[in-house]
């Protein structure tokens, strides 16, 4: 099945916390954020395999604050599945550094 192009709800799990986020998944492109960072990068499906590189970046400086992911300018690749819902689970590391590893979960919010 095909993943519809559309704007995804990010759940995103680090043993530093859990951060929340939107992504907007089309034509091989992903654009997104939080309140304090930004996402952009590609995506590719292949069956039920989905895989994106995205470079993470900060875009609103809050004193104190820090990514979920411990840093707050990373590229980080994600590999996952995607389910008869449109539901991708996935697993996250980075190519710059070995310190992240994460989980994370896009459901579809609308087409």
């Amino acid at each position: 099945m095909p993943l519809p192009d559309g704007l995804y709800k990010l759940a995103l799990q680090t043993p530093e916390g859990t951060e929340y986020g939107v992504a907007v998944l089309q034509d091989g492109r992903l654009r997104g954020g939080d309140s304090g960072m930004v996402y952009v990068g590609t995506y590719a499906q292949d069956g039920e395999l989905f895989s994106a590189d995205v470079r993470v970046s900060q875009h609103h400086y809050v004193p104190g604050a820090v990514s979920a992911l411990g840093l707050n300018d990373v590229m980080v690749q994600l590999h996952g599945l995607l389910d008869e819902r449109s539901v991708i689970r996935l697993r996250g590391t980075s190519p710059e550094t070995d310190r992240i590893r994460f989980a994370a979960r896009l459901s579809m919010i609308a087409d």
